[in-house]
């Protein structure tokens, strides 16, 4: 009678007696049919014959050489050849960069390797690719790694993340591994020229391959470098000498269950004709393909950081990008590397070029993002949300915060790139903020002067985007946090507020001040109309924003500004103007809901009835008295705060309209005797 332990929920899977380990005949005899029917390298093809357990069996069931009879497995762009058997656990190891951890990484753009804990001793392993670049349909794998010593350290990573986040350990002690995990030949290429070790690993993490390794005691990094096959010889002899004598303790039994694993090892890929997919992007379709409804979802963070890098690989594939470029957006460069390839190591302006990448207008660009999430996703739609959510993935690995942390920025901050960033045409410049400052400035009071309702230019946009950056990052600015014990005074994403701020004088101030504030290392301040920064009430210190000032300084459309605590005639004036906000907002919703009073035919009451004369006359004398107000309120806004062009300068942007002249940026002034707004010139006919 088996005695069930605490922690068992089902009854263990009966035990049985391990295959001896192949002679070294049989297992060459299937490397060199591998080499023959699937062109693997000889390294490959020895480290798949010394992983099977069963490798006369594996041999008979490839057949012909010609046209073997493996398992064919679509993906996008092609077919993978796969061959179904048991590999022995301590011939392959787990991805030592499981796509689980992508989120929690430490990227050397946010902090120097080995400058920081252990999380960061070493650069993150990089993605997988093609053992040689001249044949990328190949079934094996390289990792560039730059000694063992690295190896060692990301296993150890990985297999930390993996059991504490996806435990598999109780389940496969009492069945064993039960799901074939997936296998390719990888090669581990090191930089300190050591020699070159190849061993089958896991492409779809794992978390089965990291608990059984925990399990029986196996450490994951030594698995390459491990040749002795008379040692597992005399091992498995040992385990059956036991399993003969009767002995079943619990050890033996998690043993006998745990040294093979079911596996299905990739040996081979078709890819459709005139197809460019390549076997890494094959693998890494299949892996998305499962992982659509796995055990436990990868979630939403690993996903976008896995279709990002893909995207970094297909652009670089296609010539869009450089191999800096690449390495700079993935985060996998330090900032000193940065500025040695003369990319800007500010994490603003790395932002800033991310977010331009992915709301490009470039159809070459368009159709390498395509290509890169269809290759592991079946959406069929590129959507500006996917698109933000991909920038926002890259961007956050300039921040070496905890990973809640991380989390958090990372909900709050693909929110933070508005509908005019995908929609208007702006570039990411090098230019410092007070050019960038001075340019939106300039944009916005020409879009005053135009009557407001312009959009302002490519300046305060990439002034906005800039911002989101330190606004989102330091916890200043963020997204809806839901109903309950919310006291946000609105709902907009901080992709709104940033848009608001932009299309005013005050804002782009205020985005200006965020920006110099980050550059200083310090908390970002509040600051006036005039660029001034505040005070505190009681005078102590200066006033630092928050996400409820911004959202009550910087209202949506139709919304003047919260009211404020002071008595300067400015205060005054502010609180009148949000008190008859709030008045034009309530008068819209009265109107609303008499409008909906319906009498018992089903008609609105107000439209049969109507409204007493001399209730309506009284109303619209108000109306065409406050109408009036408001068209004088409106000039003499764009009076004060629009652009300034003296009649010199008007008649040298007609002639530029003319396209007589070269397109020069003019200076704004501000004299106001001798200049007009660009709007009474327009009604004067001046400009004619």
């Amino acid at each position: 009678m088996i005695k069930l332990m605490s922690n068992d929920h089902v009854l263990p899977r009966p035990v049985e007696r391990l295959p001896d380990y192949a002679h070294a005949k049989a297992r060459q005899n299937l490397a060199e049919k591998i080499v023959d029917a699937f062109g693997l390298s000889e390294a490959s093809a020895n480290a798949i014959a010394n992983a099977v357990v069963d490798p006369s069996e594996v041999r008979k069931s490839i057949g012909d050489t010609i046209d073997p009879d493996v398992e064919k497995i679509p993906v996008p762009g092609g077919t993978l050849l796969g061959i179904r058997t048991s590999v022995w656990a301590r011939r392959a190891m787990p991805d030592p960069r499981n796509p689980r951890t992508l989120p929690s990484r430490r990227h050397p753009f946010a902090i120097d390797p080995g400058t920081g804990g252990e999380d960061s001793k070493f650069r993150p392993v990089p993605e997988p690719r093609s053992l040689d670049p001249a044949e990328r349909y190949k079934a094996e794998l390289a990792v560039d790694i730059e000694n063992r010593h690295h190896l060692t350290w990301a296993a150890q990573q990985a297999a930390s993340f993996v059991l504490t986040e996806n435990d598999w350990r109780a389940s496969i002690e009492s069945q064993g591994v039960m799901e074939a995990v997936w296998l390719v030949a990888t090669t581990y290429l090191h930089a300190d020229e050591s020699a070159p070790a190849t061993t089958l690993t896991t492409v779809e993490g794992s978390s089965r391959a990291t608990a059984v390794h925990n399990i029986l005691g196996i450490h994951s990094a030594d698995v390459p470098y491990d040749d002795g096959d008379a040692k597992l010889r005399a091992y498995i002899r040992k385990l059956n000498d036991a399993f003969d004598r009767g002995e079943r303790d619990r050890e033996i039994q998690v043993s006998l269950r745990c040294e093979r694993i079911p596996a299905l090892i990739l040996v081979g890929f078709r890819p459709h004709p005139e197809g460019v997919t390549g076997f890494p992007t094959a693998v890494k379709s299949l892996v998305a393909l499962r992982h659509v409804d796995p055990p436990k979802p990868w979630g939403e963070g690993p996903e976008n950081e896995s279709l990002a890098d893909e995207v970094l690989d297909e652009l670089y594939r296609r010539d869009l990008i450089s191999e800096a470029q690449r390495d700079y957006y993935a985060g996998s460069c330090t900032r000193a590397e940065a500025r040695a390839a003369h990319l800007p190591d500010d994490p603003v302006q790395r932002a800033a070029q991310i977010v331009r990448l992915f709301t490009s207008k470039d159809e070459r660009v368009d159709e390498a993002i395509r290509v890169a999430v269809t290759s592991q996703s079946t959406r069929k739609r590129i959507t500006s949300k996917l698109m933000n959510e991909l920038a926002t993935a890259l961007v956050l690995r300039a921040v070496a915060d905890d990973r809640s942390k991380v989390d958090q920025i990372r909900r709050y901050l693909r929110h933070a790139f508005s509908k005019s960033a995908h929609r208007e045409n702006w570039q990411a410049t090098g230019r410092s903020t007070e050019q960038l400052v001075h340019q939106a400035l300039a944009e916005v009071r020409e879009s005053i002067g135009n009557g407001g309702t312009e959009e302002p230019g490519p300046a305060s946009l990439e002034l906005a985007v800039r911002a989101s950056y330190p606004l989102v990052v330091s916890g200043r600015l963020n997204a809806d946090r839901g109903s309950s014990g919310n006291d946000q005074p609105d709902r907009r994403t901080p992709g709104e507020v940033l848009d608001a701020m932009r299309r005013s004088l005050h804002g782009v101030r205020q985005l200006g001040q965020a920006l110099q504030d980050f550059e200083q290392s310090q908390p970002p301040r509040a600051v006036d109309e005039d660029g001034r920064v505040k005070r505190t009430s009681d005078g102590s210190s200066d006033q630092t924003l928050s996400d409820i000032y911004l959202r009550n300084e910087f209202p949506p459309p139709g919304k003047a500004k919260a009211a404020r605590p002071g008595n300067t005639p400015t205060d005054r004036y502010n609180n009148a103007l949000e008190a008859l906000s709030k008045a034009f907002q309530d008068l819209d919703q009265r109107f609303e809901a008499l409008s909906k009073v319906v009498g018992d035919d089903g008609q609105p009451i107000v439209d049969a009835r109507g409204v007493d004369l001399r209730l309506t006359e009284s109303w619209r004398e108000i109306l065409r008295r406050v109408d009036e107000e408001t068209v004088i309120w409106a000039r003499s806004f764009r009076k004060m705060y629009g652009t300034k062009i003296d009649l010199a300068e008007a008649r040298v942007e007609s002639d530029r309209n003319a396209g007589d002249l070269d397109d020069p940026y003019a200076d704004v002034g501000d004299d106001e005797s001798e200049r007009v707004t660009m709007s009474e010139l327009q009604d004067e006919d001046v400009l004619r």
